[in-house]
């Protein structure tokens, strides 16, 4: 019997990947918030980048966790990077109803598009490199 060949993936192996690519956005944009908290400590920094640390830390998160993802899945790759990006903003959202003090929201626009902005472009980077069926 001839073999079928599969075009597409798993289910489950595009909703881990989107999780872990969610994941690694969350952690790679906390870890740049605290170094720019302790550099604002420190008085290396003014106190006007913590307003800005958080959507900086949304692009470079969401562009390097959307790359992860889209090397898993390979496929739609712009709805992958988007979908990376919109559940790092459910995680982010998730996180703060669990410490409800830490703030009423400011910001979550900026931080909105910087993480779908860098998911978009994770996605359009990878788009351009797929090899081309003959």
């Amino acid at each position: 019997m001839p073999q079928e060949r599969t075009t597409g993936t798993s289910p489950g192996t595009a909703v881990t990947a989107l999780l872990a690519g969610g994941a690694i956005a969350l952690g790679i944009t906390l870890l740049l918030m605290a170094l720019v908290a302790w550099l604002i400590a420190g008085g290396t920094l003014g106190e006007e980048w913590a307003g800005r640390a958080g959507a900086i830390g949304a692009v470079l998160g969401c562009l390097i966790g959307g790359q992860y993802a889209n090397s898993s899945i390979r496929s739609r790759a712009l709805l992958v990077g988007l979908g990376v990006g919109g559940l790092f903003l459910l995680l982010w959202l998730g996180a703060g109803l669990l410490f409800p003090e830490s703030g009423t929201g400011s910001g979550l626009a900026s931080l909105a598009a910087g993480a779908l902005a860098g998911g978009a472009v994770s996605g359009l980077l990878s788009a351009f490199h797929k090899k081309r069926r003959k």
